[in-house]
């Protein structure tokens, strides 16, 4: 058996290494008279008996070029040519080689001539899909346009997703002013403005990891029209209208962007739904990723639609975006995003949890609650990138003030109010050294990311929740949660890049150490009149806790890299030590191990059409402070939770493949993705209900759950009435373990899902833009317990009719509909608008929700448990505004 097996591994190992030899590799680079790389330049390999074209590239930014071909003639042609680009041919024989271009320049008399260009165009790694071939009259910024775009989806939230993977980078220009904030851009630049959309696929940002790092991430670049750059350009939009109180909404927005200074500058306010928060938001993973709070105000929970639809605002904020390239092309970066907010919801809900047996708790709310919140967001930072060198440093900020107050109708009428104050900073170090020593290849790549979140919470209900443990069973006026959270996280690593290695296989070196550390503390307090508060005393009604953990050790990264095939594994290796000091009660928890989490990614190109791609990881979890408090904490007004200061763990593995194919000459993209999970854990978090209160603690219980999901993905585009859509459509499967009123309860639950978008011109003054999608949800309890199948359907439309270049009229329709067993809601939301443009000015006049719906019904299913909500939206309005450029 160890026989059989040593061969298959050596059968492996030789297909690794040979997999790729029938295929030609033609590289090199392209430089002109003056020693200058050329980028862009087109470069060709065609027969030499008809110089029919067999493969074709591009120069990137540093003249480098590769092309590929399988083709078995002993000689080929191999041309470049490009804008001022005096061409150039060489007969070159068939086999892998380097050839380099010296090229003259050469002017181009223009003559009078149309051009007619490809909807999308590119090479192995570059996806570039023309603006103009996709944007019609009813576009107003890039935002727009590349929600026609195949292979590109723009979700709700506003983050972009290409091939169904967030994109990792926005550029403009090649430069990353916005750092990770890319909303600001596709709400702001005019589409007008933008000649070319570049998808970067497997993009390594960091020059210097590029042949020692791949990846497949995608970064989104806007290539500008020569018009657009080296100058400054000022926009604005003033508009007011009514529904049930007068509306505004007013923009002023100024950039500039040129090769080595970028600016962009808005301020806006509306209360007509447009949200701020969500334009500004950031879509990297820097450190200042939101968490929850451990107290807080119980809120209506908003639907899956259109935020503008429901969300009822005051917004005042802006943006100060700037990056400056200086004489080495450094990096500097800095961003400034202060804004202020007001939202109001209200909602009718019904929440329903399965009990064991044939019980259920039934919770019916009437809810209303105001939010107010200023936000500060910003972050400064340097970068240098080249193959030698690299350096990254970003600082960033944080802060916001939020007040929230709830009213609740259920079987009384209950009262919120909460305050939160919460700080977050954080600082990124990542630094790459590179050299060559006796022909080897030698360097370091340190990694440090530091954050520390300070988030202070109070909250007061009244009347006073949970009296039979808190005051013996007598009513009294009010409770008060007062939640102390601080914590501060460093994770860092050092690679060695001088690593050792044979053949395409290489083995990297890695220190690895990171430290957490975490405090809280908690006191509840009750009050007879409402005015005053006392403590309530007890070890199990406060808390003060810290928790530290620290992991360090090694780990080895084996990367396998030949043309088509990517291969990486990690095995880390680390000393864990976990403590647990409670000052509540007598010593301390700890706990020391070595861990060992790995994990492994490979990538094929089958060829330029098909690729494979594929991950696994284990993973180890441990609860932190949010699930080791004692002493009792009031979570919202029907919640209370306490656990045990014990630490445990929970291992899972996570497996996903994918296998895609993009046909660029046909404006094709498709992949189909499995997913699996598999985990266990060494404690359940059980609840209790009393009536629609309900305790939280933890109980040592072994558990273990799974889900599947399978996702298949398609884009295409037409030249055919300009059509052009994306589909998606998948199927999860889970297993969740609850336990609940002290059973165990396995929940299986399932669903399908599609969804759709398309637009094309039906004739050349018609346009037409359909959204849909549809849902069908369905859960049972293993012991028999079914909730009720939810099936939902969405499908929004929008007409537009081009009277002339400077008049359209718009049309749009929205129906819901949503089945549960026990009954079906639907709705249906009409608007209409007229823009007409006169000179410099746009005017537009809207009249949305006309026939004045007042309510949203939808359905979700929890773990046992399944939510109906009436959710108020915006009523009928008109709103006239006018959108014009200052200069």
């Amino acid at each position: 058996m160890k026989t059989k097996a040593l061969h298959i591994i050596i059968i492996l190992i030789h297909c690794l290494l040979n997999h790729s030899i029938a295929q030609t590799v033609i590289q090199g680079k392209i430089i002109n008279k003056s020693n200058q790389p050329i980028s862009d330049a087109s470069v060709m390999l065609m027969n030499t008996a008809d110089s029919s074209v067999v493969a074709f590239s591009f120069s990137d930014g540093n003249g480098k070029y590769t092309i590929y071909t399988n083709k078995k003639e002993k000689e080929l042609l191999l041309m470049v040519y490009g804008f001022n680009i005096k061409k150039q041919i060489k007969k070159i024989d068939n086999q892998s080689q380097t050839v380099d271009f010296v090229v003259g320049e050469e002017a181009i008399e223009l003559k009078e001539f149309s051009v007619k260009s490809e909807k999308i165009w590119g090479t192995r790694d570059t996806v570039n899909y023309v603006v103009d071939a996709f944007r019609d009259s009813t576009d107003i910024v890039i935002g727009d346009v590349l929600k026609k775009m195949p292979g590109i989806v723009v979700k709700e939230s506003g983050q972009i997703e290409y091939r169904g993977k967030p994109i990792s980078k926005f550029y403009i220009e090649n430069m990353d002013m916005l750092q990770g904030r890319y909303g600001i851009a596709t709400n702001n630049i005019s589409a007008s403005d933008v000649a070319t959309v570049q998808v970067f696929e497997n993009h390594q940002p960091i020059k210097a990891l590029e042949d020692i790092a791949f990846t497949d991430d995608a970064a989104i670049n806007l290539k500008l029209k020569p018009g657009a750059k080296g100058i400054f350009t000022g926009m604005a939009d003033v508009g007011s209208g009514i529904d049930n109180q007068f509306l505004w909404n007013s923009t002023l927005t100024g950039m500039y962007f040129s090769k080595k200074r970028q600016h962009l500058t808005a301020l806006k306010s509306n209360n007509t739904g447009n949200d701020l928060g969500q334009e500004f938001q950031s879509f990297s993973n820097d450190g200042l990723m939101s968490a929850r709070s451990i107290s807080s105000v119980l809120l209506p929970s908003p639907p899956q639609i259109n935020k503008s639809r429901y969300f009822f605002n005051q917004a005042f904020g802006g943006t100060i975006n700037n990056l400056i390239k200086t004489k080495n092309e450094a990096e500097f970066t800095f961003n400034l995003n202060p804004f202020r907010d007001i939202d109001d919801r209200e909602s009718y809900d019904q929440t329903r949890y399965i009990l064991p047996g044939e019980d259920t708790v039934t919770i019916k709310e009437q809810m209303h609650a105001h939010t107010s919140r200023f936000t500060v967001e910003g972050g400064i930072g340097y970068k240098s990138n080249n193959p030698q060198n690299y350096l990254n440093t970003r600082l960033l900020f944080s802060g916001n003030f939020t007040e929230s107050t709830g009213s609740i109708i259920s079987d009384e009428h209950i009262g919120q109010n909460g305050e939160s104050f919460p700080l977050k900073m954080a600082s990124t170090i990542h630094w790459i050294r590179r050299g060559k020593k006796n022909n080897q290849s030698l360097g370091t790549e340190l990694y440090s990311q530091s954050s520390y979140h300070a988030m202070p919470y109070m909250l007061d209900v009244s009347p006073g929740m949970f009296k039979d443990l808190f005051n013996d069973s007598v009513p009294f006026k009010s409770i008060r949660q007062n939640v102390a959270f601080n914590s501060f996280e460093t994770r860092n690593s050092l690679m060695f890049l001088n690593s050792a290695g044979w053949k395409s296989f290489r083995i990297h070196p890695i220190m690895l150490f990171s430290l957490e550390h975490q405090s809280l503390n908690s006191k509840l307090s009750k009050s007879f009149q409402g005015d005053t508060y006392s403590e309530l005393s007890g070890d199990s009604l406060g808390n003060d806790l810290t928790w530290m953990r620290v992991k360090a050790g090694l780990s080895l990264r084996l990367t396998y890299r030949k043309r088509d095939f990517n291969f990486e594994l990690s095995t880390p290796i680390q000393y864990q030590s976990i403590l647990v000091s409670d000052k509540t009660k007598p010593g301390d928890s700890q706990q020391n191990r070595i861990i060992f989490q790995t994990q492994t990614d490979l990538r094929y190109n089958i060829n330029t059409r098909w690729d494979i791609s594929g991950s696994w990881f284990w993973y180890n979890h441990n609860p932190n402070l949010r699930n080791l408090y004692s002493g009792y904490i009031m979570q919202n007004y029907r919640t209370l939770s306490r656990y045990e200061s014990r630490l445990s763990d929970s291992y899972g593995q996570q497996g996903a493949v994918k296998l895609s194919y993009k046909d660029i000459m046909r404006f094709l993209f498709t992949n189909i993705e499995i997913r699996y999970n598999r985990y266990r854990n060494e404690i359940m978090y059980a609840q209790e209900f009393d009536g629609y209160l309900m305790k939280i603690s933890a109980v040592e219980m072994e558990n273990s759950g799974n889900y599947l999901a399978v996702t298949a993905r398609a884009g295409k585009a037409f030249n055919w009435k300009k059509l052009s859509f994306n589909a998606e459509a998948s199927y999860g499967k889970g297993i969740t373990p609850q336990l609940r009123q002290s059973s165990l309860i396995e929940f299986i639950n399932q669903g399908i899902n599609a969804n759709m978008t398309f637009s094309l011109a039906l004739i050349e003054k018609l346009q037409f833009a359909n959204k849909s999608s549809w849902s069908n949800v369905s859960g049972h309890a293993a012991t028999g317990d079914k909730l009720e199948t939810i099936v939902s359907f969405i499908d929004a439309a929008t007409l537009d009719y081009v009277f002339h270049n400077d008049l359209i009229f718009s049309f749009g329709a929205e129906y819901y509909d949503t089945y549960i067993g026990s009954g079906r809601h639907n709705l249906i939301l009409l608007d209409a608008g007229i823009a007409y443009k006169w000179k410099r000015l746009r005017f537009t006049l809207d009249y949305n929700n006309i026939l004045n719906t007042t309510d949203y019904v939808y359905a979700y299913y929890g773990t046992l448990s399944s939510f109906n909500s009436a959710y108020r939206i915006r009523p009928a309005s008109v709103v006239l505004s006018a959108h014009f450029k200052i200069f």
